[in-house]
């Protein structure tokens, strides 16, 4: 720490008042920010800046900074120094919180804001940090400004990736809460924690909102990183179908999408298995998806596009979820079943031709437009059990329907409604490809086994389209 004074003033055009004589890189970047960016962009560097230096020292650090007032001198000491007329932390309109327990016990709490008069930060450390422990928060100093910059961008872009692969052995967990200003009025927030068995995620702003979910409590479920892979992308193909079905606002679906990535795309290395815990095989795993169980979903908000009717709002929501149940006595007398489901609702206006314009306001002429309302949903269900090491049961059952209901108006006056339901279920016993010797036909060799799993993978996800869905087989 070096002392503050008059040297620190030519940062800026005007002079500053600090909260304190004392600085760092951290007040550095302070001033730098106040002097050249405006609003949210003031944190700028800054989280990840303070993160760095409380993981070197490990001290509590606070300050603030802004302009002095008008006619006062750069050079006048006294008032660049003044801890009674700064008094801005938590003032800001743009305000982020990083909370992380150590597993030592430590509490680490950082928190910074910024406003269109002020940036103000504080870090506070409750308990002695290890040469372990910092070295782990240092290396989240890059995610954490990562977390920052997502969040301030307009659009906003959600970016918590890095802050779930925190080094588990040093740190508990991770919490995370922000708002920022953007649009010059609107807020967005966002809401994340971490440990060793759930991630959580909430966020809203002008969009919409959005909850996830992730259960890491049973590491037994999750597959190779490869599978994971495949599992991820399917799953994002099925919010991408349901944004064209349903007209969805691209910034949400994007936010959603970004953050449904973050919070699934790396669990870490997961914990050592006990000799008597239950543990799945290839073929356990190639009936499920690889992904650690999840709930998920996002609404945008609603608009009332049409003046004349009000109440025809268009909105969209959205939710998909998967849940895994590993069961039995031992590893000879197992079942694990996984089921994955998805339901969408969404509402909209659009022309009567298609490529045509929709101008909609007060005037009947306006008024030639459809209103669809749309309820859709989506299942996979999988199952498999074993009886004292040998298959007993094995099934795939697969379920899609879609209904669409469209209101046709032609100068204001309803003209048509009409409701369109589509549907298709298929149930297969798996028994017959999984062992095809039991029915009479040749084993599989390793390489056919192996391809057979690979191919059967594919077809556990969700088809929310039931055109997709295969006809019945056994």
């Amino acid at each position: 720490m070096v002392s503050l004074g008059a040297a620190a003033a030519p940062v800026s055009d005007k002079a500053l008042v600090w909260e304190n004589r004392t600085r760092s890189t951290s007040a550095s970047l302070m001033a730098r920010n106040f002097g050249n960016e405006v609003g949210a962009s003031r944190l700028k560097g800054l989280g990840g800046e303070l993160l760095k230096q409380v993981a070197y020292d490990g001290a509590d650090f606070s300050q603030t900074v802004q302009q002095a007032p008008g006619g006062t001198q750069a050079n006048t000491y006294d008032m660049l120094v003044s801890p009674s007329q700064v008094s801005q932390h938590g003032m800001g309109d743009n305000q982020i919180s990083l909370s992380i327990t150590t597993r030592s016990g430590a509490k680490v709490e950082l928190k910074l804001d910024a406003g269109d008069n002020s940036i103000a930060v504080e870090a506070h450390v409750d308990g002695k940090l290890t040469d372990t422990e910092r070295k782990a928060l240092g290396e989240l100093s890059d995610a954490f400004q990562k977390s920052i910059d997502g969040l301030s961008q307009d659009p906003p872009h959600i970016d918590i990736a890095g802050l779930t692969q925190f080094d588990s052995s040093a740190l508990a967990s991770v919490d995370l809460k922000g708002q920022v200003k953007i649009n010059g009025s609107d807020t967005q927030q966002l809401d994340f924690h971490a440990d060793s068995t759930q991630r959580t995620l909430s966020f809203n702003g002008p969009a919409g909102n959005a909850s996830i979910g992730v259960d890491l409590s049973k590491p037994a479920s999750w597959g190779s990183k490869e599978q994971q892979a495949t599992a991820l992308k399917n799953y994002l193909q099925q919010v991408d179908q349901a944004g064209v079905r349903g007209q969805g606002n691209g910034d949400m679906i994007t936010m959603f999408k970004d953050a449904f990535t973050g919070m699934n795309s790396d669990y870490g290395t997961p914990p050592p298995v006990s000799p008597q815990s239950i543990f799945l095989t290839d073929q356990d795993h190639a009936l499920t998806t690889g992904l650690a169980d999840f709930t998920a979903s996002f609404a945008q908000t609603e608009v009332s596009s049409n003046p004349m009717r009000p109440t025809e709002k268009d909105s969209f929501a959205y939710d998909l979820s998967q849940k895994t149940s590993i069961s039995g006595t031992s590893q000879l007398d197992r079942g694990v079943s996984q089921k994955q489901e998805s339901h969408l609702k969404a509402r909209y206006h659009e022309p009567v031709k298609a490529g045509a314009l929709l101008r909609l306001d007060m005037s009947p002429n306006s008024q030639n437009y459809k209103y669809n309302i749309i309820d859709d949903s989506a299942s996979s269900t999988t199952s498999i059990s074993y009886e004292k090491g040998v298959l007993a049961k094995a099934s795939l059952e697969t379920q899609a329907h879609q209904s669409i209901r469209t209101l046709k108006y032609m100068l204001g006056k309803l003209k048509d409604d009409q409701t369109t339901p589509t549907g298709k279920a298929m149930s297969r016993d798996l028994v017959p490809t999984l062992e095809p010797e039991r029915y009479g036909l040749d084993p599989l060799t390793d390489d056919q086994r192996t391809q057979m799993l690979a191919t059967l993978n594919k077809q556990i996800f969700l088809q929310s389209n039931p055109s997709a869905i295969p006809d019945e087989r056994h």
